[in-house]
Formats: C-alpha cells, sequence, structure tokens
C-alpha cells in the first residue's frame, strides 16, 4: 500500500494476506497440533488439512486415511529430513491412504538405511500433487507397484534426488495405472534417471527434464516397460558430465503392457555430450 496526496507518497507498506479455505485440522507452532506427524496420527477419511508454512524439521509421517486434501499455506510446508529419522524406513511422508491430494509442501534430505528415502512413498490408490517441491532426497518421489493407482503431478519441481548409485531418481513411479506429469521441472538427478515410469499409461506434457551446466543424470525420460505414452511439449536436457548417452529410452526392459505405443511429438531435445541418442526405442 502506499498513500498519496498527489504530491508526496508515504513509503509502501506491505501486509500479507493468507487465504483460508477452510479445514478439519490445522497445523502449525502455536497451534493445538503443531506438526503434520500430529494430525496424520488421528486424520479420518475426507477432511481438510492446512499447515503453516514452517520448517518442519525430523517430523515424517503415514497418511492413512482416504480422501485426504492437505496444504501449505502461507507459502511452502517444509518438512525436512534429519537424517536418522523416517517413516517406516521409507522416507519423510508414506501415503498409504487412496485419493489423497497434497498442495504447497515442499520435502527434502529424505535419507533411509537402504539408499532410497524418498520424499514422498506413494502406496495407496491415487495421488495427486500440485506446487509442491522435492529436492535433495535419495528419492523425490518412490511410486509402489499398485495397479488400482493414478498420479497426478502438477506445477510441481524436482531437484538433486538421488543418492548417486543410479538406482534412485528425481522421479520413479513402479507399475500404476496411470501417471500423468504437466508443467513441472526435473532438474539435476544425481546419477539417476530425471523421470522414470513403469506406468501402464504415462503422459508428460509441457515439463522440463534438465541436467544443467554441471548435472550428471542418466536419461532425460526412461519408459522402461512401455505401455501407452504420450510425451508433448517437453524440453530435454543431457549435460556434458551426463552418465548415459540416451535422452529419451522406451521398453528398454521390455514391453510388457496391453498397449505399447509412444507418441512423441513438439520436443526440444539437447545433447551436450560428445556422442548420444537422441530416442531408443
Amino acid at each position: 500500500l502506499v498513500v498519496s496526496d498527489g504530491e508526496k507518497s508515504s513509503d509502501p507498506s506491505t501486509a500479507r494476506v493468507v487465504a483460508d479455505r477452510g479445514a478439519d485440522h490445522r497445523v502449525g507452532p502455536g497451534r493445538t497440533l503443531e506438526t503434520p506427524s500430529a494430525v496424520a496420527a488421528i486424520a479420518r477419511d475426507g477432511e481438510v488439512i492446512t499447515i503453516d508454512a514452517w520448517s518442519y524439521e525430523g517430523d515424517v509421517a503415514v497418511w492413512r486415511a482416504n480422501n485426504l486434501t492437505i496444504h501449505g499455506i502461507g507459502g511452502y510446508a517444509h518438512i525436512v529430513g534429519d537424517g536418522s529419522t523416517s517413516a517406516q524406513g521409507k522416507g519423510l511422508w508414506v501415503v498409504q491412504g487412496s485419493n489423497t491430494t497434497i498442495e504447497n509442501v515442499e520435502f527434502s534430505r529424505a535419507k533411509v538405511t537402504d539408499r532410497n528415502g524418498a520424499g514422498i512413498r506413494a502406496e495407496g490408490a491415487g495421488l495427486t500433487l500440485r506446487k509442491c517441491s522435492f529436492h535433495d532426497n535419495e528419492n523425490g518421489i518412490l511410486a509402489a507397484n499398485n495397479a488400482a493407482s493414478s498420479i497426478l503431478i502438477e506445477h510441481s519441481s524436482f531437484r538433486n534426488n538421488g543418492y548417486g548409485d543410479g538406482k534412485t531418481h528425481n522421479l520413479y513411479v513402479n507399475r500404476v495405472d496411470r501417471l500423468t506429469i504437466l508443467f513441472s521441472s526435473f532438474v539435476g538427478a544425481k546419477v539417476g534417471h530425471q523421470v522414470k515410469s513403469r506406468a501402464k499409461h504415462t503422459t508428460l506434457m509441457y515439463n522440463r527434464m534438465l541436467d544443467l551446466e554441471e548435472g550428471n543424470s542418466s536419461y532425460g525420460i526412461d519408459l522402461p516397460n512401455g505401455g501407452l505414452c504420450v510425451v508433448v511439449g517437453n524440453q530435454v536436457h543431457q549435460g556434458p558430465r551426463a552418465l548415459n548417452t540416451g535422452l529419451v529410452a522406451f521398453a528398454a526392459e521390455g514391453a510388457i503392457h496391453p498397449t505399447n505405443e509412444l507418441y512423441f511429438a513438439h520436443k526440444t531435445l539437447v545433447n551436450e555430450r560428445a556422442s548420444g541418442t537422441f530416442v531408443r526405442v
């Protein structure tokens, strides 16, 4: 706000207004429930949960209820691993309930004994993520086999995830029914892939998969078991330090699904290695 009489103006004054659409539980410092894990333990099917923008270090959770909506307000609610604590030995959040929506939450520094700690371990049937951030985890997201599951990711970012052994990735989705990723970025996976999907149906539209100058990822997009895959309008960049000569791979481990088709259009692919293959089918 600036007040002016037409000749002189006041110094700017700024106020932050947070729009809260209403919630069954509100989480944050000074509230009755101060941590996400506290509400995860009591949440019931269909509830809406808001988490105040704050750094919740070492606070890990297992979400078992179905049809939950969880969203950070006032900025990112930041779930930070402390290097010694994990949910069920799997990561920061284990989502076991079905049809979970998570918005405006940041996940970082997930670390577990078997070196594949995920920001989110997705086990339920159905997960939607909007405006979430995953960085510096051993896996950004690791989704378990679930033939009934559909995963949607929009306007989210994945950066510097991976243990560095080639078995962990910015995003790794196992055999689910459907994976859809829109308007998101995947940058600097550590040795692993930017996006790896074994889904029966995979749709990747208008995303960025980038090594940047110092990146050492493997594939930008890996679709190891084929499936019905629509890959449109993405940018894939492989830097000079990339550890794999290929940018995009389809059915490299065998086309196992009833339908195995790749629709690949309107892409920009940049390879800065001395040699390489843009698309391997």
